[in-house]
């Protein structure tokens, strides 16, 4: 599938409603969930856990996506700093 345009606002990693991600290895073919880009077997992508809810779910985006999330993170850490 193309990569399309991701979807709604960039989340940040602030928010307690996030675990912390981890690096993982696809072992086969999946999907970005933020922009849909295909991610093929043996590539590396993150996962983020949602943690909160009866089971621990994650969502696996690609490394482009983790960047703007990092740096939407970042920004929000700013904010708070100028507080």
């Amino acid at each position: 599938m193309t990569k399309g345009k991701p979807r709604g606002r960039t989340p940040s990693l602030i928010g307690g409603s996030n675990g912390r991600p981890k690096r993982a290895n696809v072992k086969r073919r999946s999907e970005c969930s933020r922009c849909h880009r295909t991610l093929e077997a043996g590539t590396d992508c993150f996962e983020i856990p949602k943690v909160g809810g009866a089971f621990a779910n994650s969502k696996r985006v690609c490394q482009e996506c983790f960047k703007n999330i990092l740096q939407k993170t970042a920004e929000d850490l700013e904010e708070l700093r100028a507080l």
